[in-house]
């Protein structure tokens, strides 16, 4: 039997917060609390934690790190093993965030003009939508969630 503790939780855990590792974490939070409509909670020297005007979702800590991501395109795909290593010299905290919206086409329009790039159209298991760039090069999808997905918290 599964216990649900909320709505939004499954087996009574849920998602708290998110961190993303960046170079230049002033730039992330004027990107991410745009795009996101976030608020800044807690700011630090070389971390910003970013949580919603009403503590609904997760929250977003961006933390400085010590040198910068290579860019890499969204549709390469090597094998395991050089993915592993590539990942392993890169950053050992790589993160992909998926974001749903009703109307993904408007959403990456509006997020292209706080600083994101668009690289590809996204189609797989039954979903569409976009991936993209955030400004520091960090790679993240909008993805279609259609008119009642926010009827489903966290589906």
């Amino acid at each position: 039997m599964m216990l649900q503790v909320a709505r939004f939780e499954t087996n009574g855990i849920r998602v708290a917060r998110i961190s993303v590792d960046c170079t230049d974490v002033g730039v992330m939070v004027r990107f991410w609390a745009a795009a996101l409509g976030y608020e800044i909670s807690e700011q630090a020297g070389d971390a910003a934690l970013l949580r919603h005007p009403a503590g609904a979702g997760p929250k977003l800590l961006l933390r400085r790190r010590a040198r910068p991501r290579p860019a890499r395109w969204a549709g390469r795909r090597g094998s395991r093993r050089e993915e592993r290593a590539e990942e392993d010299e890169e950053s050992p905290n790589r993160l992909h965030l998926e974001l749903y919206a009703v109307d993904a086409e408007r959403v990456i329009g509006w997020l292209a003009s706080l600083g994101a790039q668009q690289l590809a159209r996204y189609e797989a298991h039954g979903e569409t939508g976009y991936v993209l760039r955030d400004p520091e090069g960090n790679e993240f999808r909008v993805m279609n969630a259609g008119p009642t997905a926010f009827a489903r918290p966290f589906s």
